[in-house]
């Protein structure tokens, strides 16, 4: 169903909305509104919501075409081995570019890609004994995309994961090493 919702994100926006006009067109006449009133606001919400859905789904992956053409990648990174209180389990949006055995990693404001923060070298990458694994709902809460998977690496700076698309993985993986040498996508 996420594929398809990728594949079609006007549809989907359409649905979002019709289901989110039936549900407050309800939740409104059940709260004793007027009829006219509880469609006038049905249908606004609709629109809203649904307008929300479809610019957020074709924005992000636009962006994130526009830098696969110059070579970098849209990631997200974290440090699972931190020390407790270190934001250890926090996603931070970048832009990467790997190399061999490495990846150089510009944290970005938000999907309109605009740099925050210094560049860091992640150097001395290895695949990791863990195998890549989906995003959960954990993930989801830190607005890593629904279809992006998590691969764990070991590099000079501890344990890091990197959540990206697949292809978007797969090109790292090819970027910084032998692709035999890392885990299988789960």
């Amino acid at each position: 169903m996420r594929k398809w919702g990728g594949m079609h994100p006007a549809l989907r926006a359409v649905l979002v909305g019709a289901a989110a006009c039936a549900v407050i067109l309800a939740a409104g006449l059940i709260a004793g509104e007027s009829l006219e009133d509880a469609i006038a606001n049905a249908v606004f919400y609709a629109l809203m919501i649904g307008g929300g859905v479809f610019f957020l789904t074709k924005r992000f992956p636009t962006a994130a075409e526009k830098l696969d053409e110059h070579g970098t990648l849209v990631i997200f990174l974290r440090f699972p081995g931190s020390p407790p209180g270190s934001l250890s389990s926090i996603w931070r949006m970048g832009i990467a570019r790997p190399g061999a055995e490495r990846i150089d990693f510009q944290p970005i404001v938000d999907d309109t890609l605009i740099p925050n923060g210094r560049s860091k070298a992640l150097t001395g990458l290895g695949a990791a004994a863990i195998p890549t694994r989906k995003t959960d709902r954990h993930d989801h809460q830190q607005d890593v995309p629904l279809d992006f998977q998590i691969l764990t690496l070991d590099s000079d700076d501890g344990v890091i994961e990197i959540a990206a698309s697949r292809a978007t993985l797969q090109k790292i993986e090819r970027a910084v090493g032998s692709a035999s040498s890392w885990p299988s996508a789960g």
